[in-house]
């Protein structure tokens, strides 16, 4: 049989192994949040005023890597990309969580990964993030038979870039490439004229 990624969902991986190298993967990913600095509050918070905009800098390189290396494992025969799990697209919900998701990073200068890292390092602000992460995450849990009509508004089922523009993932990936540099060019311009306007 020959070796595809997804390791666990192919059959390469047990349950055990797989929760082992997941338990490892996010303790790493913890540990080079803290290094970079991403648990600081403040780094975060300074994105949204345009003062520094290192973090969706490094998303965004992270993103263009992260396909790259997809795409040129999926043309050599390594991985399966529909194995790839893919949620399906909810216009209506996705936008409204996306407006609080935003509202609450600003004023908390937090999201749930650096979040959780920055509590693992005793941080108190993250702390109450996570305490009123887990309230949300409760008050939605016992409202959603109430909700259940809005958060299913606009289901597009499982969408990818090429399903609106046509080709295939390849397409997709040059048009990651494409939205992410200029995104980050976006930002750098913003960032460039927020900083001459405090001059």
């Amino acid at each position: 049989m020959d070796l595809i990624l997804p390791l666990y969902k192919n059959g390469f991986l047990s349950t055990e192994a797989n929760m082992f190298f997941a338990v490892v993967l996010g303790f790493s990913f913890g540990f080079v949040l803290e290094r970079t600095g991403f648990t600081r509050s403040q780094l975060i918070a300074d994105t949204f005023y345009f003062k520094n905009i290192a973090v969706p800098k490094i998303m965004g390189v992270t993103v263009i890597t992260t396909t790259t290396w997809f795409i040129l494992f999926s043309w050599l025969g390594l991985i399966d990309l529909n194995q790839l799990f893919t949620p399906a697209t909810y216009v209506v919900p996705y936008m409204v969580g996306g407006l609080l998701f935003g509202i609450g990073m600003v004023m908390a200068g937090y999201c749930p990964g650096t979040a959780v890292a920055g509590l693992g390092t005793g941080k108190s602000d993250a702390f109450v993030f996570i305490v009123g992460l887990f309230a949300g995450m409760f008050i939605y849990f016992i409202s959603y038979p109430y909700i259940q009509e809005f958060a299913s508004l606009g289901n597009l089922g499982v969408l990818k870039l090429h399903d609106l523009f046509g080709g295939n993932e390849y397409t997709s990936y040059v048009l990651t490439v494409v939205l992410e540099v200029g995104i980050i060019l976006f930002l750098m311009l913003l960032q460039k004229l927020t900083n001459k306007g405090e001059r």
